[in-house]
């Protein structure tokens, strides 16, 4: 027999009497005397139902003498030493302020009186202080979890949930070690959600970089995952800018310049050329500046003006690498970047080139970041995706395109912060968000 079906057994044995003095003193030997259980079995049986009993008599913090005589009479029946009992009724005092100190601290903080309540319970049960400082840690780091698991339900933790978390720890007295002690399992994922919200507004703020530290802090993630995260922050505000028209400028030392040309990357490669039925490789570097692609090796150089490149496909992995055909001339092949395992390089040079490339087939036109100019290429993409009809009312009539974020609080004009709107929504809307 299980201790759990000896339990069982003798409660419904005990359940018979109204009044335990009426049982008989050989109760446990009878029942024992029908089956087989070892000695912890028997311990944990008998101190579960004692426990259980002393719980529902203690939980007001006062016992009546009947509820005394009829614990005294249990723990006879189940022949539980003096010390078996003291040690018993100690647990359960301490269960109770758990359980107390849980109830008064569900607002996230404790007041004058709570402490008092609580103290009155330590006193009762005659608890130990370090007994009850693991308890209220214990306790109070739970409460946190628990807090910062719901704000995270959603799979975002705002500003402003951070700081209601920030108040309940204070409150609370948990230490910096206690609270970087909780795991968040999918905080990869939540850390990946918030930069995408970030980045659809095609726009990197400083104060971006603020909530994504503060958001890692909170998800225990400064080790592991906040590095790659500034990372890619960094990354998309160089594409941001570049989609914007604005690349970097590099001094050219190596390489003569057309009159008024830039120099934008300076990248070494391998290129790489199908010749005869075999690969022919040569290194070199891959010079994009702002009218042509120019590579230049050891042996043979040339070059490609944008309007000329037909496609140009990116490889964005371990292996990263670019690869160019042409209407016309030298240039088609394999670009192969050499010792590069970041692919935000190739991703920036695909965004540069691609831009650079329709410049030069009149397809894009520098703009600040903050114009109201929408493309045709754009307005296509989001009429497609929102059905041609307002995404508040469905109406399909007099629509306009409008901004999710406004322009005067930093949004974008971009198709991640646009949306179709009839005129009667875009106007009730307004400039909120």
């Amino acid at each position: 027999m299980h201790g759990s079906e000896l339990q069982q057994r003798l409660l419904n044995e005990l359940r018979q009497f109204v009044d335990l003095r009426e049982a008989p003193d050989e109760l446990l030997a009878e029942v024992l005397d029908e089956f087989d259980v070892s000695r912890s079995d028997l311990e944990l049986a008998v101190t579960a139902i004692y426990a259980k009993a002393y719980y529902g008599c203690a939980k007001q913090l006062e016992n009546a003498s009947k509820d005394s005589e009829q614990l005294d009479r249990l723990a006879a029946l189940l022949e539980l030493k003096d010390e078996q009992v003291v040690s018993i009724k100690y647990k359960v005092g301490l269960t109770i302020y758990k359980s107390r100190f849980r109830e008064l601290a569900s607002d996230g903080e404790l007041d004058e009186e709570d402490n008092r309540e609580l103290e009155a319970v330590q006193e009762c049960f005659g608890l130990r202080n370090r007994d009850v400082h693991r308890a209220i840690s214990q306790e109070s780091l739970a409460f946190y979890s628990f807090s910062l698991f719901d704000a995270l339900r959603d799979g975002v933790l705002t500003e402003g949930e951070m700081s209601e978390l920030a108040v309940i720890s204070r409150q609370l007295g948990l230490t910096s070690k206690q609270l970087s002690s909780i795991s968040v399992p999918n905080k990869k994922d939540i850390l990946a959600t918030a930069l995408a919200s970030i980045k659809a507004r095609g726009e990197i703020r400083d104060e971006d970089r603020h909530y994504i530290c503060m958001l890692a802090e909170y998800l225990n993630a400064t080790d592991d995952l906040l590095k790659p995260c500034l990372m890619d922050l960094d990354l998309f505000e160089r594409v941001f800018a570049i989609r914007a028209g604005d690349l970097p400028e590099l001094e050219s030392t190596k390489l003569i310049l057309d009159r008024g040309e830039k120099l934008h990357y300076s990248v070494p490669v391998t290129f790489e050329v199908a010749s005869g039925g075999k690969i022919k490789r040569q290194g070199g570097t891959l010079y994009v500046g702002s009218l042509k692609m120019r590579f230049v090796g050891l042996r043979r150089s040339h070059e490609v003006r944008y309007r000329n490149l037909l496609q140009v496909d990116f490889t964005l992995q371990k292996q990263s690498k670019i690869t160019v055909a042409v209407a016309s001339g030298a240039g088609s092949g394999v670009y192969r970047l050499k010792k590069s395992r970041d692919p935000g390089q190739v991703f920036e040079l695909q965004e540069a080139i691609r831009f650079l490339t329709r410049k030069a087939k009149g397809l894009e036109v520098k703009r600040s970041r903050d114009t109201r100019y929408i493309s045709d290429e754009v307005r296509s993409e989001i009429w497609y995706r929102d059905g041609g009809q307002c995404v508040i009312c469905g109406a399909s009539e007099y629509l306009e395109f409008d901004h999710i974020i406004p322009l005067s609080k930093g949004g974008a004009t971009s198709v991640e912060n646009l949306q179709l709107l009839c005129r009667g929504c875009n106007s009730r809307k307004g400039s909120s968000i």
